[in-house]
């Protein structure tokens, strides 16, 4: 899965020149990366390279981060490496899962030049294999809880044992992290505490809590009785882990037939406190009352169909689109774009400028996922599909779910943004606003529309023809004319903000433009946006940190 996106007439022309069968590309091989579960692995030159000489232009690697259907089962750092990265610098790490045998990294390629930026899209494949000598072994026993808000047994060494060498010097140390993993998903990590006294046989039990008679302890409603402490994160040596008496017990009815503890442990060199080795593993927990995981559906009220009107950016609400799923809380249920449109495309308002193939349902209800239509105008209703499956948790797909997309014509004479995909460039770099990542479309005549900085330009300034502009005008000049020039370090993802002027009417539109660091940190701003006489330079408003 390969995007390339070219800049300047000179590569389309060598574009166009190509064979039918060609497709360019930076990458020369990826071959994927082979990670044991539970443990991790690091990026080497056999498993992915590029075709970029490292002493003819900049080349970065950016980790896409915003797509909930990549990294499920593990993570890829740092997120922005450079293409000619050292042998132990690239690190994917996998969280135990037991589930997925195979995840997928979605990566972002920049080939940055002095006067162009080279952007290609693509997926390293991570295949997860199965341990053959573990540290975290599991017998034979199983964790179990017999009803909804049961406790199990303790988690001992008849249940877990860690096998390495204790000779050594090595210091081996146990984490729970239920905030971080989300797990246990349906019941909570607790420690029976010391009961104050024993019943005596001459006195009934009615004289003593439920709580404390029994092996099985209950918490309708979700109440912890007296005895009972929640454990939430943890750190102890691995020997106090198995001699503490942690149980598992069951919170949220109604729930699938098993649940999962995650556990990590490291092994640590006792005289340099370096992390000799790290492994992780999910416990599994059966829970007796329980049935299979049942798979999302699509919500009944729910239309399924978006009403866009031409070149307007438009989001998906919970009224257009929604799923519905018993055993799995709604915000970490996912949407896999299975069948893109066949024009424009689904992307998130963080970076409305690329596409995406996946979100979550928390995003969704925020309406931050939203539809790009095509910049081509008709003076027709166009029609399109865009088909979705919905994950829940434990990774159990929907069947598809069909939005329809209807986009009405436009009638109106005001000047509008058509596209617009911002810019790319390294700290210190000058780039054109070109037709390509910026076009305008007006009814009347394009030539009288004209462009005024309202805001942004906190680190950059615009030119035309060498000299610092906020009135661009004739249009067509800017597109070749105007490039933003990035002033030092201050910021990673500045906004410039046009008015587009045609008489008195007024529209508004934002150009977001990334600056990719060495430091490989991104940010967002927000800008604010005034109006203003068009006969006078705006003054700059300074923006918001978002």
């Amino acid at each position: 899965m390969n995007f390339l996106r070219w800049g300047g007439p000179g590569p389309l022309l060598l574009l166009l020149l190509l064979p039918a069968w060609a497709s360019p590309t930076f990458i020369s091989i990826n071959r994927g990366l082979r990670v044991t579960k539970g443990r991790s692995a690091f990026l080497s030159g056999d498993d992915l390279k590029f075709a970029i000489p490292s002493e003819k232009d900049a080349c970065k690697v950016e980790v896409v981060t915003n797509e909930p259907m990549t990294q499920r089962v593990g993570k890829l750092t740092p997120q922005v490496f450079d293409c000619h990265f050292l042998p132990n610098e690239v690190k994917y790490v996998h969280n135990g899962c037991p589930i997925l045998d195979e995840d997928m990294v979605k990566l972002r390629l920049y080939r940055l030049t002095e006067t162009d930026t080279f952007t290609e899209t693509f997926v390293l494949r991570v295949y997860l294999l199965e341990p053959d000598c573990n540290i975290i072994r599991m017998s034979n026993n199983v964790l179990e809880v017999s009803e909804f808000y049961g406790l199990s047994r303790a988690i001992d060494k008849n249940l877990l044992t860690f096998d390495y060498d204790r000779t050594a010097s090595l210091e081996c140390t146990v984490r729970l992290d239920p905030v971080k993993t989300r797990l246990p998903a349906h019941g909570q990590v607790v420690l029976v505490e010391p009961r104050p006294e024993e019943p005596r046989g001459d006195q009934p039990h009615s004289f003593y809590p439920e709580s404390h008679v029994g092996t099985e302890l209950k918490c309708p409603g979700g109440s912890c009785p007296p005895g009972l402490k929640k454990i939430g994160s943890l750190k102890v040596s691995c020997e106090e882990f198995l001699l503490m008496g942690l149980r598992y017990q069951h919170m949220a009815p109604p729930s699938p037939n098993i649940d999962y503890i995650s556990i990590q442990l490291d092994l640590t060199d006792s005289r340099s406190k370096i992390v000799y080795k790290s492994e992780s593993a999910w416990l599994p927990v059966y829970i007796r009352a329980g049935i299979p995981n049942q798979i999302p559906r699509a919500a009944f009220m729910a239309m399924f169909t978006l009403e866009v009107d031409q070149f307007i950016l438009t989001s998906f609400t919970t009224s257009v689109l929604d799923c519905e799923e018993d055993e799995t809380p709604k915000p970490l249920l996912v949407f896999n774009i299975t069948k893109a449109p066949l024009q424009g495309y689904v992307t998130h308002l963080l970076d409305h400028t690329r596409p995406i193939s996946s979100f979550t349902w928390k995003d969704l209800s925020d309406m931050q996922i939203a539809y790009q239509p095509p910049n081509s105008s008709h003076s027709e209703r166009r029609h399109y599909e865009v088909e979705l499956e919905v994950f829940d948790f434990f990774f159990e797909r929907s069947a598809p779910i069909t939005v329809h997309i209807s986009i009405r014509t436009a009638d109106t004479n005001a000047p509008r943004v058509s596209w617009n995909t911002g810019l790319n460039l390294l700290e210190g770099q000058s780039r054109a606003i070109t037709w390509e990542q910026f076009q305008i479309v007006d009814n009347d005549d394009i030539g009288a529309v004209r462009l005024v900085v309202v805001d942004g330009l906190k680190h950059g300034r615009l030119t035309l023809r060498d000299q610092s502009c906020c009135l661009c005008a004739p249009l067509f000049n800017l597109f070749h004319l105007c490039p933003f020039h990035q002033r030092g370090k201050d910021f990673s993802s500045p906004w410039l903000t046009f008015r587009l002027e045609l008489s008195a009417i007024i529209t508004m539109t934002v150009t977001p433009l990334k600056t990719l660091w060495s430091s490989g940190y991104l940010m967002g701003i927000t800008a604010s946006i005034t109006n203003f006489p068009s006969t006078s330079c705006p003054k700059m408003i300074a923006p918001r940190s978002s």
